[in-house]
């Protein structure tokens, strides 16, 4: 029998319907650490620009203290902000040096990651956890600072939030979602914004690939790196939890394996959703492996999740895109498919 067939079927007969929230106990008992707060931004407050993956390139850097500044907050740089090595901003020495510094510095409120890239998984063994978890923060970023955010919240239960970092292009849609989470502690309705309605792209589009509703503690990032982070100390659990999903710039060959590294490994068997954000720049490759006469992105989504017996949506607003919500790693959440809603059940800051 298919395990997923047979989880799903067995969850309809014990009424499961909607998955329960984890309590504090429940979390224990799965090996998982109680949930940390971090204290909510404000107007005024300073906050920590980081490179802990690749450095800035062009004009990034000026945009990235724009951005902050236009938000109302005073900005920082880390020591070796933006430094060069190779393919990384800094030694790894020397980012995991600035990461510590930002979270033990009294006079720093938040730390936002001025850039994604590559080289955030390198640090994850030399980080001090004890001293993040005795000085919690809010931590915002996406892309490879997925690896960041898992390791810190399978570590020490601290909520990390998965948004746009410094140099990111902020929309309307991203500036006040970021502000209604981070800020106003707001239980926030993720949803589409009406402006993509004009949006044509297969990649824009709304699917309810399978219908229903569900509960769970949010956790997932960028799908090459949650692939990256299977089989390591840092992977989180995703039992009762609703996944989300983004990626950019994958052949489609590519996000079907990935697709299928989750399924082989089990991680989407016991989870209470999945929710699947915008997949940027996600082709086929005409005349490739995937090439595009016969594959898109949507016959690859609907065979690789579209039998799960949970519910799976894809294009909600989070990801490679200008329009990129701002979702908090370990808060509960609430998703629908016919409303096309991700909607936060508390908040996500103290």
């Amino acid at each position: 029998m298919n395990r997923r067939k047979f989880i799903g079927r067995s969850a309809v007969l014990a009424g499961a319907s909607v998955l329960p929230y984890q309590s504090v106990e429940a979390r224990s008992q799965q090996g998982e650490l109680p949930i940390i707060k971090p204290k909510a931004l404000a107007v005024g407050d300073t906050v920590g620009l980081v490179t802990p993956g690749s450095a800035l390139v062009g004009d990034a850097e000026a945009k990235a203290e724009a951005n902050m500044k236009a938000l109302g907050f005073k900005v920082v740089k880390s020591k070796n902000y933006n430094v060069r090595t190779g393919f990384v901003a800094g030694t790894d020495q020397q980012r995991v040096d600035d990461l510590h510094e930002m979270f033990s510095n009294p006079d720093v409120d938040g730390i936002v990651c001025a850039r994604g890239g590559y080289g955030t998984g390198r640090l994850l063994q030399m980080l001090d956890y004890d001293l993040i978890k005795r000085n919690p923060k809010v931590l915002l970023g996406f892309s490879d600072i997925t690896a960041l955010h898992y390791a810190i919240y399978q570590q020490t239960g601290l909520v990390c939030f998965h948004g746009p970092v410094a140099s990111s292009e902020f929309s309307i849609h991203t500036t006040t979602d970021a502000q209604r989470v981070l800020m106003a502690g707001d239980r926030a309705v993720i949803k589409r914004p009406l402006t993509w309605e004009e949006k044509s792209a297969e990649s824009y589009q709304y699917m309810r690939l399978v219908d229903g509703v569900a509960k769970g503690q949010l956790i997932g990032g960028n799908l090459s790196i949650v692939c990256s982070m299977l089989g390591t100390p840092y992977d989180v659990d995703y039992t009762n939890k609703i996944v989300f999903l983004e990626e950019v710039g994958e052949s489609l060959y590519r996000v079907d394996r990935m697709l299928t590294q989750l399924l082989n490994s089990g991680k989407l068997d016991a989870c209470a959703g999945v929710v699947l954000g915008v997949f940027a720049s996600c082709r086929a490759k005409s005349g490739g492996v995937d090439d595009d006469h016969y594959v898109t992105l949507t016959k690859v989504l609907k065979d690789r999740l579209g039998e799960l017996n949970v519910p799976v949506i894809y294009g909600l607003p989070i990801g490679h895109i200008d329009d990129n919500s701002t979702l908090p790693i370990g808060i509960e959440a609430k998703m629908d498919s016919k409303k096309g809603t991700l909607t936060l059940l508390e908040t996500a800051v103290c």
